[in-house]
């Protein structure tokens, strides 16, 4: 399966994109700064049947990209 990591995935374009890359079977590795909505899109984004990976942070951290790319 191919894998995307998409940042600011809990709304918006983001989210956007994450449900249609899901619904293509792409398994997701899901990024945003606020825990609870990013939770409640990995949940909804899981009923697809692919992997789904939630990581809440900051993307101008190095050590949270690193995390993001080692899911």
């Amino acid at each position: 399966m191919p894998v995307a990591i998409i940042t600011g995935a809990s709304k918006g374009l983001g989210r956007a994109l994450a449900e249609a890359l899901a619904a293509r079977g792409w398994d997701l590795v899901l990024d945003a700064r606020t825990p609870g909505p990013l939770e409640e899109a990995a949940v909804a984004l899981e009923a697809y049947g692919t992997r789904v990976r939630a990581l809440p942070g900051d993307v101008t951290d190095a050590g949270h990209r690193a995390a993001l790319v080692a899911q």
